[in-house]
């Protein structure tokens, strides 16, 4: 029985100085493990500080420069002499492009060839002008304009501009995305907040529903 107890004695002798600072490291890993989820906490909530009660920000307090383009666009943006900065001029010039006429607009409608014509269905058929004229694309299933606000026609004028004449240098997908950066630009509230998943509105015009007559 004593010789138990001594060995006993001799272990805790022996390793007793490791436990203590075994325990001691593991102490301070847990101190630092709260820590590290404090400073987490803290930092999603200065992120979310201005959501609304369903989670989602608010379109008023959100960063809406990241989604409007700025600048003249690549390529094509010379050209045309359009700038997203001006985004009215911008779609009475792509008007002009467009098959509807009407004073300037349509004054330089554009033919496109069979094989063109098919893309122009494709890209035109993925993209609406609900929050003008409510229609849900911006052709119907054989090309022909689904509606004629300026808004659409402008979309539609930009799709066949850059078939005509940079189909080897945009995709289909990339004309797509100009067309969502002018439709940003035309209806900034409403595509704000379906791109960054915002919702609410804003008042005074901070970020308006509609640049441009339709």
């Amino acid at each position: 029985m004593e010789n138990k107890q001594n060995e006993k004695k001799g272990f805790f002798e022996k390793y007793g100085v490791y436990l203590i600072i075994a325990f001691g490291i593991f102490i301070l890993f847990n101190q630092w493990q709260i820590s590290s989820l404090t400073n987490t906490k803290t930092s999603v909530a200065s992120v979310n500080i201005n959501t609304n009660s369903n989670g989602n920000a608010n379109i008023a307090q959100i960063d809406i420069s990241k989604y409007l383009p700025k600048g003249i666009p690549v390529v094509y943006g010379a050209e045309l002499t359009v700038s997203y900065d001006d985004p009215v001029n911008g779609m009475d010039i792509l008007n002009q492009y467009d098959d509807l006429q009407s004073g300037s607009r349509g004054s330089k409608a554009i033919a496109l060839n069979s094989e063109m014509q098919k893309r122009y269905v494709k890209i035109t058929n993925s993209i609406g002008c609900e929050y003008c004229c409510g229609a849900p694309t911006l052709t119907s299933t054989t090309g022909e304009p689904a509606c004629s606000c300026a808004h659409s026609g402008a979309m539609r004028g930009l799709a066949k501009y850059l078939l005509q004449k940079h189909a080897n240098e945009y995709t289909d997908e990339q004309i797509l995305d100009e067309l969502v950066k002018w439709k940003t630009l035309f209806f900034p509230q409403q595509m704000i907040s379906k791109l960054s998943g915002a919702s609410g509105s804003t008042s005074g015009g901070a970020i308006p529903s509609q640049v441009g007559g339709c």
